[in-house]
């Protein structure tokens, strides 16, 4: 294990309190912002065993066979990402952050983007690269990894969290965006209603994969220390809300309606270059 810094990386504040503790992994919470962060975090050689091929096949078992109904649910499942892009832009060159095995990208070249991954996983872009055609970049996100200026779009889904310098991976997106391009990230919402009434399970937590929790606010300050400007921004009903109502109530539809009223279990942000 590693310790945290001492000081908070998005308010630089060194007051903080517990969060949570879970299976010996304690999440912070910074005093001032109410930024979370894993502390310790797990060393590089922890890490490494932590996305072994393992991490992905116990999270998405089967749907790897393109001709299966999983894998075109896995596909369609995909729908409200390409349109919550597309609403900002409707074409060009889209890289994607921790890609994994390429579901996304896959949905995005047939909505007419032309694709990139990037991924830690080895394993993952295999499968991406022989199995969907999709170009795959294996590397942490550095700044050296792509040229200046390469792409219209780059999406973050869920990847942020995991990674061990949003700061750096920031400065990196900034550097490959084009100076007409927007940068979308997706990360769970630690203030929102599913984490405080579910606990210690709510699925956002993750730990140790999840390194940092973020609320809307501080997702905000994080990007604009980093030159970007919000442009669109959506927190996903509640999914708790959602079940509980959906027992008592006849209609599920109308529980879902109510279910918009209560911030839920992420927040998707889209931001252009200042």
């Amino acid at each position: 294990m590693e310790n945290a810094s001492v000081s908070c990386i998005i308010c630089g504040s060194s007051k903080r309190s517990t969060l949570l503790s879970v299976d010996g992994w304690t999440v912070m919470r910074c005093d001032r912002c109410g930024f979370g962060f894993l502390d310790p975090r797990p060393s590089s050689e922890e890490i490494a065993r932590l996305y072994r091929s393992a991490y992905f096949t116990e999270r998405y078992d089967g749907g790897l066979d393109t001709g299966s109904a999983l894998f075109t649910k896995r596909i369609s499942g995909e729908s409200h990402r390409v349109r919550f892009i597309r609403r900002l832009v409707r074409k060009g060159m889209l890289l994607d952050i921790g890609c994994g095995y390429g579901y996304f990208l896959y949905a995005c070249r047939q909505a007419g983007f032309s694709v990139q991954g990037l991924d830690v996983s080895d394993w993952a872009a295999g499968y991406a690269r022989d199995t969907l055609g999709i170009d795959v970049t294996v590397s942490n996100v550095s700044a050296g990894v792509f040229k200046p200026e390469s792409f219209d779009v780059i999406s973050m889904w869920h990847s942020l969290e995991h990674m061990t310098d949003p700061h750096r991976a920031l400065r990196a997106a900034s550097l490959w965006l084009k100076p007409s391009g927007v940068l979308v990230v997706d990360v769970p919402n630690h203030s929102g209603t599913d984490a405080r009434r579910i606990g210690k399970e709510w699925d956002g937590w993750s730990i140790p994969y999840h390194f940092w929790h973020f609320t809307p606010e501080t997702l905000i300050r994080l990007l604009e220390v980093h030159g970007f400007r919000v442009v669109r921004r959506k927190t996903y009903h509640s999914d708790w809300v959602k079940k509980k109502l959906s027992r008592t109530m006849v209609l599920k539809p109308v529980a879902r309606l109510i279910a918009k009223m209560f911030s839920g279990t992420s927040i998707a942000v889209a931001a252009a270059k200042r």
